[in-house]
């Protein structure tokens, strides 16, 4: 069965090479929504676990809600602890950053930004805390503050043994891993790819991984997109909703010729019964006797034509 990719980018197909085992351990730096574009919603569903750190409120409830085995925190992660301001953007529901010059680059594209005070941890501090075992792959997309999420970190104690950074200007092409690559070779993680949005790291205990993330993803990784996967899902629903509907209108069908032959067989009935009530009258039965059994007739076949009209043809048209 292929694996289903959350990522917006085909991150967890990358990882997953690395990482086929149904059990590890993740950081996600900038974790917004746990499904949507997500690099550890594949991992999570495997039985892993991990810690997200997630400043925008609306992205960590949804992260408390579905990922009741990680540690969610509601904080931006950055050099020191302590208090930022995170700039917003209203009209890119989840884009939020700590890098005033990001801010600004954003106003000038005339957007509207807003600033709120947001608690800071460090790297450090997280991994202290929270990380009581080995830290498979380590995931920061912050828009513009990775220098800050870099050098809040001590890899000389926790080395997470993959790192994938996203490493280009916010909604532009353009490299910026100038300013906190440094930072990453100084504590002897190897350059190992860079996926045209996030660059990967290893660390050089593990070097050999860096050759398994170097092909892009490809048909070989045998997966599928969410968004297709939930697309054949729709469709799988929409066509089971379909052949419920025709079975049922076959058996509608079915009741109503049922309906229909009793009521052909009551109307035969009746033209028994008037031609036996003509009979008689042509014999003994008394004029009044006889008008009130036809007016009886009458009202029965009346009865039973409201019944074909109401019941039988509407079941029918179903």
């Amino acid at each position: 069965m292929p694996m289903i990719s959350y990522a917006q980018n085909r991150e967890d197909v990358l990882l997953n090479r690395v990482f086929p085992g149904p059990e590890g351990f993740y950081i996600d730096v900038g974790a917004a929504h746990p499904v949507s574009d997500s690099v550890t919603k594949w991992f999570y569903d495997r039985g892993w676990s991990g810690v997200n750190v997630e400043p925008l409120e609306v992205f960590h409830r949804e992260l408390v809600a579905h990922r009741p085995r990680d540690v969610n925190l509601n904080a931006a992660a950055g050099e020191r602890s302590g208090e930022v301001t995170l700039y917003e953007v209203p009209a890119c529901v989840g884009w939020a950053t700590t890098d005033p010059a990001a801010a600004d680059a954003v106003r000038a594209a005339g957007r509207e930004v807003v600033p709120r005070p947001t608690r800071v941890v460090t790297l450090a501090e997280i991994c202290e805390q929270h990380a009581g075992r080995t830290i498979d792959f380590l995931k920061i997309d912050v828009e513009g503050g990775e220098r800050g999420v870099l050098a809040g970190a001590d890899f000389t104690r926790h080395r997470p043994r993959v790192l994938v950074i996203e490493a280009t200007e916010v909604g532009r092409p353009c490299p910026n891993h100038q300013s906190w690559e440094p930072l990453v070779l100084a504590a002897g993680y190897l350059y190992a790819t860079f996926d045209g949005l996030n660059r990967y790291y290893v660390r050089h205990e593990d070097a050999d991984l860096v050759p398994v993330l170097q092909t892009p993803a490809n048909v070989f990784d045998d997966y599928v997109p969410y968004e297709q996967d939930r697309a054949e899902r729709e469709v799988a629903a929409l066509r089971a909703e379909v052949e419920a509907n025709v079975r049922e209108r076959m058996a509608l069908q079915d009741v109503a010729r049922e309906q229909e032959g009793r009521l052909v067989g009551l109307y035969a009935d009746l033209d028994a019964v008037q031609a036996e009530l003509t009979a008689l009258r042509q014999r003994t039965v008394p004029r009044p006797a006889f008008d009130a059994a036809v007016a009886l007739l009458d009202q029965t076949r009346r009865h039973l034509d409201t019944l074909r009209e109401e019941v039988f043809r509407p079941a029918a048209s179903r």
